[in-house]
């Protein structure tokens, strides 16, 4: 007889065909299979067509969709296992239009020579006619004389009930040996393995393309956000400096009014004044300091470090000048490697740090800032403006 099914030796369980032999395979692991004779449970419902392959599925049905509960049995209709592939185009084993394309072509058989016929000649005793009796044995799974009578007594009235019942003929027994069927098997298994790791090789390449868009995306709006961030520090330093400037034009103006007043009550006229005292020959020199200055501590005033590095800035360049006026003659005290790691750290990598190197006289050239020629007077006002601007810090 045709293997009806394929049942799993590792924990018992019958399986209506390769396909799921490889689903079961995949969740439990196991893999030891062997052809059955024994049909799985086919309850198709009379009402909308629903098989159902236990009496649980049955019940479940039943109590879901009231009035659904007459059911056809045709568990011994099941097509036997087999291991071809499909037709292209073509469906799975046990659905779809396909199967029912495939039927529509077989030449159906009457079922009198597939029916018990022991029960057959009992239920013609009890006065059914036989074309009756072989539909209900048949429907009723083909082995209980109460069920076929049960079914013909529901059943009395149908449109139908006198036509003989045609069924598709019994597949010829598969000729291949228990080995040869277990390759087949194996094969199948393998394929639909094979099948599977090439779907999930394609959904992994998917997924990595997604998070490679995502990761641009996610970079990108960083970028611009750090743009952002950066146009609106410039932005409030742009605001800080401006508003400094007005207060310093204002605390300029107010003292030059009380010079003004002074004088007045000294009886000096503030031209008299201003045309007695000599003109400083280093002023162009002091404002160009200090605004390079101004700039050193504005640039870093919001730096969290401590100590702010505005400051440390300025006392470095403090010890340069400081080795200059002490020792105005040596070369070494007059140049500085640019490239020097201490210099970089605390004052080339600074913004505003070589300006403010500049303004005081280094002069960059050869990777070096070097002075040209020492004016110690100069060098004495530039320490002094620097130690007020280290005193002063945001105020100077």
């Amino acid at each position: 007889m045709a293997a009806m099914s394929l049942k799993c030796n590792d924990c018992g369980k019958q399986l209506k065909n390769a396909e799921e032999a490889q689903t079961h395979a995949e969740e439990t692991m196991h893999t030891n299979f062997e052809e059955s004779t024994e049909a799985i449970l086919q309850l198709v419902c009379k009402e909308c067509g629903k098989p159902c392959r236990t009496q649980t599925e049955r019940e479940m049905h039943t109590k879901r969709n009231p009035g659904h509960d007459e059911f056809i049995d045709k568990t011994n209709e099941q097509a036997a296992v087999t291991y071809d592939t499909p037709a292209a185009g073509g469906g799975s084993a046990g659905g779809g239009g396909d199967t029912e394309m495939q039927d529509a072509d077989v030449v159906k058989e009457r079922v009198s020579d597939r029916v018990n016929k022991e029960i057959i000649e009992q239920l013609k005793d009890m006065g059914f006619p036989e074309v009756r009796a072989e539909k209900g044995l048949w429907l009723t799974g083909n082995s209980n004389l109460e069920a076929a009578i049960t079914w013909l007594a529901d059943h009395a009235e149908d449109a139908d009930i006198d036509e003989p019942l045609m069924v598709a003929p019994e597949k010829p027994e598969s000729k291949l040996s228990k080995e040869e069927k277990q390759k087949l098997l194996d094969e199948k298994l393998a394929r639909l393995r094979a099948e599977k790791a090439e779907k999930e090789k394609e959904m992994e390449r998917q997924q990595e393309l997604a998070r490679i868009a995502s990761s641009k995306e996610l970079t990108e709006a960083r970028r611009k956000q750090k743009e952002q961030e950066e146009y609106l520090a410039q932005e409030k330093r742009k605001r800080e400096k401006e508003w400094e400037a007005k207060e310093r034009a204002r605390v300029k103006a107010e003292l030059a009014k009380d010079k003004a007043e002074r004088l007045a009550r000294a009886g000096v006229k503030v031209e008299e004044a201003a045309g007695s005292k000599p003109e400083d020959p280093y002023k162009d020199r002091k404002i160009a300091l200090g605004s390079k200055l101004r700039d050193l501590i504005g640039n870093l005033r919001n730096d969290p470090t401590i100590p702010n590095p505005a400051n440390k800035a300025m006392e470095t360049a403090g010890k340069y000048v400081d080795n200059i006026v002490k020792n105005p003659t040596e070369e070494k005290f007059r140049s500085i490697n640019l490239e020097n790691a201490a210099f970089q750290r605390l004052v080339g990598s600074k913004p505003g740090g070589l300006p403010m190197m500049h303004a005081m006289g280094f002069v960059e050239a050869d990777g070096k800032l070097t002075i040209p020629e020492v004016d110690l007077k100069w060098f004495e006002i530039a320490s002094g403006e620097l130690q007020a601007a280290i005193k002063r810090g945001p105020f100077y």
